[in-house]
């Protein structure tokens, strides 16, 4: 027994010469979109990773990271507050995902903009050529498209661009929106383009961070601008193969339910209007506002004799219902208010721009109501319905097409049966087909 001791160590020595440490793995989703399509490991190497330099095929890398350009910032840091931590192993983030500001700005205690002595110059930038083609096609072809108001497409196409020189957080959400164009125009480049758009969303949103919660005279209308083009990338992030999470998760799931807050984004475009009133007006952007500020907030809404009467029983829904308490009746009056006033707008005033009218009743909704169509209140889905009408008007925007029937359908999908008598009339409007009662 005592002789065997000896074999026994040797052999547990030359075990633990055989069996060697496991080398330490790092994942990274950083690799080139070429090496992801061949679903191999990409070294990373710039400006063309070596996988790439051996099939002899041209790495995204050289449209999407220059030699001296700094990665994105994590996340965790795009929204005006700080979001929750992406798990170990968890699917990458989402556009949705970082237009996730909770709660939406609001301004600091002094309710005056604040005026520094002057502002910090812009961080130094190194753009590509990709970056070139964007912003190239953003004022030669973009801007004509995204809105019908020539003397708004003249801000967007000139006054815009010239502060984004001064604000890169605006020249970074311009090359986005440019970006998410440009991936359907042209869908042989459409994983390119797309890299692209993310990498500036999230570059943008992050340096807007600091610039909105130190909002002064001079950054406001920039501000504004950002605020005013962030939307588009929420929009054209709705898949509408799958139920639309504007307002709710059609699921229980809380991972989709905490992405879908991008709206409270928009929300804080008024409040930054409200703070910054008198600087905006007479500010580079000043011609935005013209059609408007002489506009009478008290202003009766009249309608055409049909839509009236269509509202009239939309309201019944609500008014004739034991179940539904004052409180409520009083949320859902305010916001049917809300919703006929665009109705009218459209119609009188056919000079303003249509997806400013349309886009503006998601600031003015109140955040009451709001907490209704997260609760999926029927009476509140019942006056989305009525709002995808007016919506379908802007199925000529790119980054609308589809939208309007996508929404709809996902409220006539959570609402169920038994609401036919006020859901008759948007279905056949939306979807162009006439519904029988039963």
């Amino acid at each position: 027994m005592e002789g065997a001791q000896p074999q026994d160590q040797v052999a547990a020595e030359v075990t633990a010469q055989r069996v060697k440490p496991r080398r330490p793995h790092h994942k990274s989703r950083n690799g080139c979109l070429q090496c992801k399509g061949r679903k191999i490991k990409c070294g990373e190497e710039k400006p063309t990773c070596k996988k790439c330099q051996s099939y002899g095929t041209e790495c995204s890398f050289l449209q999407t990271y220059p030699l001296q350009r700094a990665l994105p910032p994590p996340p965790t840091v795009l929204s005006w507050t700080d979001p929750k931590p992406t798990p170990t192993g968890s699917r990458p983030p989402t556009i949705q995902s970082m237009l996730s500001p909770d709660p939406p700005f609001t301004p600091n205690s002094s309710s005056a903009i604040s005026s520094p002595m002057g502002r910090s110059s812009p961080p130094p930038e190194n753009y590509t050529m990709q970056d070139l083609e964007l912003l190239h096609f953003y004022t030669t072809t973009y801007s004509d498209h995204f809105f019908e108001d020539p003397k708004l497409i003249e801000i967007y196409r000139t006054t815009v661009v010239h502060l984004a020189f001064d604000y890169p957080f605006l020249m970074h959400e311009i090359m986005s929106v440019a970006a998410l164009n440009l991936a359907i125009l042209r869908p042989q480049k459409r994983a390119s383009y797309l890299h692209a758009s993310d990498t500036h969303a999230a570059t943008g949103l992050s340096l807007f961070h600091s610039e909105i919660s130190n909002l002064n005279e001079h950054n406001c209308h920039a501000c504004l601008a950002f605020s005013a083009l962030i939307f588009t990338n929420a929009w054209a992030a709705q898949d509408v193969n799958k139920p639309s999470t504007l307002f709710f998760s059609a699921s229980s799931d809380d991972e989709d339910y905490d992405q879908i807050k991008w709206i409270k984004l928009q929300r804080g475009t008024k409040a930054l209007i409200s703070t910054a009133w008198p600087t905006l007006v007479n500010g580079p952007l000043a011609a935005m506002f013209v059609p408007w500020k002489d506009l009478d907030p008290n202003r009766a809404d009249p309608l055409p004799e049909d839509e009236e009467r269509r509202f009239q029983e939309l309201a019944e829904s609500w008014s004739v219902a034991s179940t539904v308490s004052e409180e409520r009746r009083k949320i859902l009056d305010g916001a049917l208010r809300d919703t006929r006033r665009v109705f009218s707008m459209l119609t009188l005033f056919p000079e303003l721009s249509k997806i400013t009218i349309i886009m503006a009743w998601l600031t003015q909704i109140s955040d009451e109501y709001l907490e209704l169509l997260e609760h999926k209140f029927p009476q509140a889905i019942l006056i989305v319905m009525y709002y995808c009408i007016v919506l379908q008007r802007l199925e000529s925007a790119w980054w609308m097409k589809g939208k309007a029937e996508n929404l709809m359908q996902t409220m006539i999908d959570v609402l169920g049966s038994g609401w036919e008598r006020w859901t008759r009339w948007p279905i056949e409007k939306v979807f162009h087909r006439q519904v029988q009662l039963f």
